[in-house]
């Protein structure tokens, strides 16, 4: 549960430390933050594979398909309207320090960049924790799922690379979006504690009254030799007093919501959430992500 209120305090584009705001402080200007902790998937994992469908999104939404022990990725609508695909690494720091300046971290601690997609933005962070993000544009649909994943490798003998990877429907294939090496899980290449949220980063008061829904399918995770789907989803949330959040099952996974005329009348908070049972269509992409993440794999051991 601290990675999971970690992610909660760990949010683009705002400087406010909610750790220092009670949660009627935040009720009365954002929206409340949901998650979907994902259990049962196959361990040890070396990829992380999800599709994420937004189906109601406001400016200044989060969409985070697969965060992880590390960092997070996902779909962003940014309060003027454009949208983007983020990937964010952490380095060590305290993400609960939002005074932290990326400058201020030794080099030899920082986390680094390996490799970038063409199109994609690669910088540092700070005032959240410090590490590396990388956006870039990704023109997503409502109610059109985007498939990601995170896959992981060790990297030396004391950092773990994580790698994010997009699927490109048109050229049927998996666009590798960026590689960040950190201190972070300390060499070890595994993946852990997978959750997805929703969360409202405006926070401009207006923020709270509109509804943010998206759908999620089980979390598929490769442990090198067989892939696992996820069994069940524990519904979580942060400190946030507000109770106009639900979640709840879908056709072959889950759904969460949150702000607006939403009701809790489906799922209570800290129970689990079963998937639900829809024919799966994944195994093609599943099967040449192993390929690509190996085929990148290969190329960064050649370079090193």
């Amino acid at each position: 549960m601290k990675r999971l209120l970690m992610a909660c305090l760990l949010v683009a584009g705002s400087m406010v430390s909610l750790a220092q705001q009670s949660g009627e402080e935040q009720a009365a200007r954002q929206a409340r933050s949901v998650h979907l902790a994902y259990r049962g998937w196959a361990t040890p994992a070396k990829i992380f594979y999800l599709e994420a469908t937004p189906t109601q999104m406001a400016p200044g939404t989060y969409f985070s398909t697969i965060a992880f022990n590390g960092g997070y990725c996902g779909l962003q609508l940014l309060p003027n309207g454009k949208r983007i695909a983020i990937f964010s690494v952490w380095e060590p720091s305290n993400p609960f320090n939002f005074k932290d300046h990326p400058d201020a971290v030794e080099e030899c601690k920082r986390t680094a960049a390996h490799y970038q997609g063409e199109g994609v933005h690669v910088q540092r962070f700070g005032g959240e924790g410090t590490g590396g993000k990388s956006t870039m544009p990704l023109e997503w649909d409502r109610d059109q799922p985007v498939c990601m994943a995170i896959s992981v490798a060790q990297h030396g003998k004391y950092r773990t690379a994580f790698t994010c990877w997009i699927w490109n429907a048109e050229k049927q294939d998996w666009f590798r979006m960026a590689t960040f090496s950190t201190l972070v899980n300390q060499g070890k290449a595994e993946l852990k504690s997978p959750y997805s949220f929703l969360e409202d980063f405006r926070r401009n008061v207006k923020s709270r009254e509109e509804t943010r829904i998206g759908h999620v399918s089980r979390l598929w995770a490769w442990n090198g030799t067989e892939w696992g789907a996820s069994t069940a989803a524990q519904f979580t949330a942060d400190s946030n007093t507000l109770t106009n959040i639900d979640a709840g099952t879908s056709a072959n996974g889950f759904w969460m919501a949150t702000g607006g005329a939403t009701t809790n009348v489906t799922t209570k908070l800290w129970t689990l959430v079963k998937p639900g049972g829809a024919p799966d269509d994944s195994e093609a992409r599943r099967t040449r992500l192993v390929e690509a993440v190996k085929a990148a794999e290969t190329a960064d051991a050649a370079t090193r």
